[in-house]
């Protein structure tokens, strides 16, 4: 009877250190999966790290000569990229000179080889580019104030404008269509590219377009 009682009590002993390692098995694994959000129970999302930015790449400006020798055009209209085109100078089939691209037609401009022959009043320099008849075209007329400067900018690639900058006659001026009331017009030295109105009866060079 003695020995069945101490049989029975070791029983009892070795069950409750397996129910004890079982409970202690539960906490460890709380502990190790505490973690994890409890079902039911709605988590904080962690936020994502920012992408890095970058700095914007700078463009030149509209008209910039590029180390190829191409021209800056601005973004493309269909792609959005930046545009270049070849630049003013290029001789035409008809004997035509490439200027650049128009500013106010956003078209390819040409102009003739020379400036027209002497110096002229503004409102003879309107009638001889009209009259004007060269290289198989009858739509000459006198370039825009936007239209001189592409002269201006693309004048060694086009060549023989007059640079002296001379006041004498204004020969070293270029005439513009734009007028500034009823008396003046805008013209623009092609020494430094320096604009000034000046009285429609004085005179100044002249290069033709179309």
């Amino acid at each position: 009877m003695k020995t069945f009682s101490i049989i029975a009590a070791a029983c009892m002993r070795f069950a409750v250190g397996i129910a004890f390692a079982c409970a202690c098995g539960t906490d460890l694994a709380a502990l190790r999966f505490g973690d994890e959000a409890a079902a039911g129970v709605d988590s904080v999302p962690i936020p994502d790290k920012p992408e890095p930015t970058h700095a914007a790449v700078a463009l030149p400006d509209i008209g910039t000569k590029m180390p190829d020798g191409t021209v800056y055009a601005g973004l493309s209209m269909v792609t959005g990229k930046p545009s270049y085109i070849k630049p003013g100078g290029g001789k035409m089939p008809d004997g035509t000179l490439y200027a650049g691209i128009s500013p106010d037609t956003n078209k390819k401009l040409y102009t003739t080889p020379e400036d027209a022959p002497g110096v002229y009043t503004w409102n003879a320099a309107i009638e001889y580019c009209k009259a004007l008849s060269t290289s198989g075209h009858r739509d000459w007329r006198m370039p825009t104030i936007g239209e001189l400067a592409v002269q201006f900018n693309n004048r060694a690639d086009i060549g023989g404008f007059n640079e002296t900058g001379s006041m004498q006659k204004a020969t070293g001026y270029y005439w513009s269509s734009l007028q500034v009331g009823d008396g003046d017009a805008w013209a623009q030295r092609f020494n430094d590219g320096f604009h000034e109105d000046l009285n429609k009866e004085d005179n100044s060079s002249l290069r033709c377009v179309r």
